[in-house]
């Protein structure tokens, strides 16, 4: 998933290792940060930035912070990661009794769910409400505020939900969702998604060793209610079935929105390990910037005592961050990577795309963006916080750059380079003064394409449109659920043939059979560790011929108010702040 600030939509990166048995089982959860002193009551706030949420209905969701935070306040799904500081947490039962029991190898998965379940309106949760939840994600029209994540893996991406008596059928291509697709296609999709009594089973084209961590990332797998259903206008209404319910009829894009406690959630379904619901009152409260925020949270006045933000702390105020501060600052590690994605269409000779990345003054950017506070020169797309972690050999290329090795691999061509940028402050051209210089010693002749934030179309629509007056830009990603498979295949796997924009995070249009070939062994791999060494063969191949431009693993470095208690970003959250522990002091 891409980065919040960056785009419409982020990721909801889980950055943990997770071992998900291939047995019918039922997990317990890593034990949760301590809260003897917690206490219950209160108004908690979260300060972020005005216009972020591109929406709040399930199947558009797709900005990290937003799952992090309706995951534990209003949407439940299947499973859920705990509320725990371990890096390696298992996943828990949420809505259902277990974690997913397969018979196959994870080509097919069931799940049924827990007694008592329901709606804010009191009616109970059914497995139709699982099917038609998510059916709603092969409908264009209401993925579009998030991308379509579901179709990424379940349509046309990796895995692929088939109907098993007539696994040729196209759902990806013939079915359209619940509000237009066809009599045909619907019943071949509740045969690919079935339901008998209260449990409902998947059937994959390839295995899904670990579909369950998956459900706990991803909303396509959550219920949503048929009755509930009004298409686009639901796109900022929000139907709980967690502890907490929105105080009004919808949520207000610009200023935010309000939470009280939903009184038809039963607290005996759901896990304290997964959701405490401590306040009374929780408030998403949307302010003009970052600065303007962390200044506030500085300051520690009034309701903003028990106030927190999920934004890093901006580097232009890393200066006002004195010692005194220091119990109320938290630093973490981050699910996000930071990198240049290149247009395969328009840089086709792989020297020159290593020519680019050998010039490339990484350590210049990181200084530039704030430092070792903001993150760490890296050699690849993946976290080194996802299970499997490999660099790749472009890690042992100078951090400030390989000028004459630039040079030598572009032996005496100058050629040229539009470079795009979300123009959305100061430190982001700042970086790309930093690339231009360093690419220009190496002999490119390099033009600066900064793209508004309020241009239309957006930055990564103009970046993801093939074909695209752009050779290189700047990108950030996190894995949607804490594993290879959601970085490596999204970023490097070949478009479809026809397609006109990319799939997954592959905007560059990048293409080789090599690749492809070694995520599709993977794929069919049923064995983690092989299924890891397989992946990472195909990042190093990619790596190798110039598909990216790494530039550093970001951290995280928070402020929050004296009032607040258990503030801790973790794996569930991806690393934000996890609402699912937090307290008012008294």
């Amino acid at each position: 998933m891409m980065e919040k600030l960056l785009l419409r939509a982020g990721a909801v990166a889980l950055t943990g290792v997770v071992a998900v048995s291939l047995a019918a089982c039922s997990s317990g959860g890593a034990a949760p940060a301590k809260t003897s002193s917690a206490q219950k009551g209160g108004t908690l706030t979260s300060l972020d930035v005005t216009g972020e949420y591109s929406g709040t209905d399930p199947v558009g969701v797709y900005l990290g912070v937003e799952i992090a935070n309706f995951r534990r306040l209003v949407y439940r799904g299947l499973t859920a990661l705990p509320i725990t500081a371990e890096k390696n947490p298992k996943v828990v039962p949420d809505l259902a009794t277990d974690t997913g029991t397969t018979k196959d190898q994870g080509k097919t998965w069931s799940f049924t769910l827990k007694k008592g379940l329901k709606w804010q309106d009191g009616k109970e949760i059914t497995c139709a409400d699982l099917q038609y939840g998510l059916s709603r994600s092969y409908d264009a029209s209401l993925v579009a505020a998030g991308g379509g994540v579901g179709l990424t893996y379940f349509g046309d991406g990796s895995y692929n939900l088939i109907d098993p008596s007539d696994p040729s059928y196209k759902l990806a291509t013939e079915y359209t969702g619940p509000l237009t697709g066809k009599a045909e296609s619907q019943a071949h999709f509740e045969k690919a998604a079935s339901c008998s009594g209260k449990t409902i089973t998947y059937h994959f084209q390839n295995a899904w060793a670990d579909f369950p961590t998956a459900a706990a990332a991803l909303f396509s797998t959550d219920p949503y209610e048929k009755s509930f259903e009004k298409g686009t206008a639901n796109l900022f209404t929000i139907n709980s079935n967690g502890p907490y319910k929105l105080k009004g009829s919808t949520f207000d894009q610009n200023a935010g929105g309000t939470f009280e406690r939903n009184s038809a959630y039963s607290a005996s379904t759901d896990s304290p390990d997964v959701r405490k619901a401590l306040p009374d009152i929780v408030k998403l409260e949307f302010v003009d910037s970052p600065e303007t925020i962390t200044e506030r949270l500085i300051a520690d006045s009034g309701t903003d005592q028990a106030a927190y933000s999920p934004l890093n702390i901006p580097s232009d105020k890393y200066s006002q961050i004195t010692p005194d501060l220091s119990s109320r600052v938290k630093t973490s590690t981050s699910p996000y990577t930071r990198f240049l994605e290149i247009n395969s269409k328009t840089i086709t000779d792989p020297d020159v795309r290593n020519a680019l990345i050998a010039a490339t003054d990484k350590a210049g950017v990181v200084k530039a963006s704030g430092g070792s506070k903001w993150g760490t020169a890296n050699g690849t797309t993946v976290s080194s916080a996802i299970p499997g972690f490999q660099e790749t050999a472009l890690n042992k290329i100078n951090p400030s750059g390989d000028i004459s090795k630039a040079k030598k691999l572009l032996a005496g061509k100058t050629p040229e380079i539009r470079y795009a940028f979300p123009d959305t402050s100061t430190v982001a051209e700042q970086v790309a003064a930093v690339l231009q210089q360093g690419w220009e010693k190496a002999g490119f002749k390099v033009t600066l394409v900064p793209i508004a934030k309020d241009a239309k179309p957006g930055y990564y629509v103009q970046v993801g449109t093939d074909p695209k007056p752009i050779d290189a830009f700047f990108a950030g990603w996190a894995a949607d659920w804490p594993s290879l498979f959601a970085v490596i295949p999204p970023i490097v796997q070949s478009n479809p043939k026809g397609a006109t924009f990319g799939v997954g995070f592959n905007y560059g249009f990048y293409s080789n059979s090599k690749v492809d070939g070694l995520i599709k062994q993977a794929n069919n791999a049923t064995d983690p560790t092989k299924q890891q060494k397989l992946l990472n063969e195909a990042n190093e191949a990619a790596a190798a011929d110039g598909a990216f431009v790494p530039l550093a693993n970001q951290n995280n470095y928070y402020i929050y108010g004296s009032k607040v208690g258990g503030f801790l970003p973790d794996v569930a959250s991806s690393y934000y702040p996890d609402l699912g522990g937090m307290y008012v002091k008294k």
